[in-house]
């Protein structure tokens, strides 16, 4: 009782002497053996002693868990949300000195010593993992915009880690992260944390996400989810698993839930930070694959559009205007059985736009964060940006300033001291800043993550290109072909738009912008984007409305002006018979 209170009651003062209501059990034990002879009394008290003090290690490292918890949340609040909030001082965790309790090595008890404070740092490696352990089991029950919310709970983790480990020896946070995700081995690329991005694009994400070109976001399908997905509960945990204190929860909370409705750009930065530079690679060698299995996929479906389109497809009439346009258009394409195929190849166009897509967006990351690196080890390595992006060196020198640096150093020790100890550490750096240099040199000079993909799409599509892109026999552009990939593309667009006439929302809410970006990126890789600029169905429409809005212009304005002239005229025919 006398423990719970010191520990429930959170005063400092108290916690120093959190031991001394133990002694009871060591004078009890003595007045047990000594005055009273029993043997089995003590060993009664040995066994309740064995239990309280199992109970103190646990409440203490769950008060001492929670409390540094609640510190590190509130040390990574945002100030400005603090000063904006009439009760900030809720959201403050006061100071509690730990240190000197935490330096307890040695605990007298029924003749035996323990070690407390070795006790107490295996409490904490265990609550730490138990911690992690469900921060990835919580981010497996929901989807992919839950990347945010799980990277702030990690940093907050990270920071009481950083926090604790002032007064305990505690394992790394990286060992323990490591071992979590399963990524321990130096030949494993694939981590707990990456297969479950993989899974979540694979089966969820692109499916079921549709992207906003304007604000460069990608969201959830309101009205209809192409793929069903079953994901297990959240699992039930304390508040101090997610930031020490109910306040502090719901304070995090409210940021979380401003990156929960979409996946954009912050969630491409969490997603870069939390895997990291050795099993991003493999995600993004997944979504490559994914890319030629979609267009693998999509070849036999293709192919069956082509087999109902007629053998010659020419320009649209003129003469006809717009209703004998769309009426040519129709007789063109008989695919009014084909509903379902149609469908299907539009989602498959879709998901490898929406995989672009999401590749420029990490392209864009990924330059910002070797901009970053750039502008912290370029004085370092001599190096400035020259013209047209290019990296140029300060001087034309063959070492750079760290290695010149440590070179003169080592040198100057060797002339001055005669020490061998010295001039054995002297070049030890030395050697150090020569291996710093070749590895940083190495790393400025990175490629583009877009242009690869697109590189490797244009591969992949080079298996196809005799399917889908004719080669002209005359050597002039044929505007007579119909098996062309940019004449499957423009009809499926065209119906696409009369059936978005007829129903506004549903169509851009079913595919959104991904269709584009996909068909107009495989059109340019096949080279027919001059054919399609020049053929496309919806473009040939558009110009004949606008010679056909120009013309009806025209014969309102010439019908007018005579209705105006024959006005004038009977007029002054009239003032002369007057």
């Amino acid at each position: 009782m006398l423990v719970d209170h010191v520990i429930e009651s959170r005063n400092a003062g108290l916690f120093e002497s959190v031991m001394l209501p133990l002694d009871i059990y060591n004078d009890s034990a003595q007045h047990a053996l000594v005055v009273l002879k029993q043997r089995f009394l003590y060993d009664e008290i040995e066994a309740e002693v064995d239990l309280c003090f199992d109970q103190l290690i646990l409440k203490l490292s769950e008060t001492l868990f929670t409390y540094y918890k609640s510190l590190a949340a509130s040390e990574l609040l945002d100030p400005s949300f603090l000063s904006a909030m009439e009760t900030g001082k809720q959201y403050l965790t006061p100071p509690i000195r730990w240190s000197a309790l935490l330096k307890m090595n040695r605990v007298k008890l029924l003749g035996r010593t323990i070690d407390f404070r070795s006790l107490i740092t295996d409490r904490m490696n265990r609550m730490f993992r138990e911690n992690l352990e469900f921060l990835f089991d919580r981010f497996e029950c929901q989807d992919l915009c839950a990347i945010v919310e799980l990277e702030k709970l990690l940093d907050v983790l990270k920071h009481s880690h950083e926090l604790l480990s002032k007064d305990l020896s505690i394992d790394s946070f990286n060992l323990m992260l490591n071992e979590m995700q399963e990524n321990i081995s130096l030949i494993s690329f694939s981590s707990r944390l990456t297969s479950q991005v993989w899974t979540e694009m694979q089966n969820d994400f692109l499916p079921n996400f549709v992207l906003c070109n304007t604000t460069q976001r990608f969201i959830r399908l309101s009205k209809v989810t192409l793929v069903p997905v079953q994901k297990p509960s959240v699992p039930f945990a304390k508040p101090n698993f997610y930031c020490g204190s109910q306040d502090l929860n719901m304070a995090h909370q409210s940021f979380a839930r401003l990156h929960s409705g979409f996946f954009g750009m912050p969630h491409i930065f969490s997603i870069v930070r939390l895997l990291g530079s050795r099993s991003l690679p493999w995600l993004i060698r997944a979504l490559l694959d994914y890319i030629l299995n979609k267009i693998t996929a999509l070849e036999p479906m293709i192919t069956g559009l082509q087999e109902a389109l007629p053998k010659s497809i020419g320009l649209l009439p003129f003469d006809g205007g717009v209703a004998g346009c769309q009426k040519a258009v129709k007789e063109y394409l008989p695919w009014s059985s084909k509903s379902e195929l149609k469908a299907e190849v539009f989602r498959g166009i879709k998901e490898i736009g929406s995989v672009l897509f999401w590749m420029g967006l990490l392209d864009i990351v990924l330059r910002e964060l070797d901009t970053i690196n750039f502008m912290q080890t370029a004085p370092w390595l001599g190096l400035v940006p020259g013209p047209d992006g290019q990296v140029m060196r300060y001087q034309d020198v063959g070492d750079s300033p760290l290695v010149s640096l440590f070179k003169s150093a080592a040198s100057g020790e060797n002339e001055s001291s005669h020490s061998s100890s010295k001039s054995s550490s002297f070049f030890t750096l030395l050697k150090q800043a020569e291996a710093a240099d070749l590895l940083y040199n190495a790393n400025i000079n990175t490629g583009s993550v877009l242009e690869y993909t697109l590189a490797f799409t244009s591969a992949a599509l080079d298996k196809y290109c005799s399917k889908w892109n004719a080669v002209p026999k005359t050597g002039f552009i044929d505007i007579t072909t119909s098996k062309d990939f940019y004449r499957i593309f423009s009809g499926l667009q065209f119906e696409y738009l009369e059936e978005s006439i007829k129903m506004p929302h549903d169509g851009q809410e079913v595919f959104g912008d991904s269709v584009a970006w996909g068909g107009c990126t495989i059109i340019y890789l096949l080279g027919q984007h001059i054919h399609f600029e020049l053929f496309d169905f919806s473009n040939q429409l558009l110009n004949v409305a606008e010679v056909e809005t120009t013309t009806i212009t025209r014969a309102v304005k010439n019908a007018s002006y005579i209705q105006e002239a024959i006005f004038r005229a009977g007029a002054l025919s009239f003032d002369s018979y007057i």
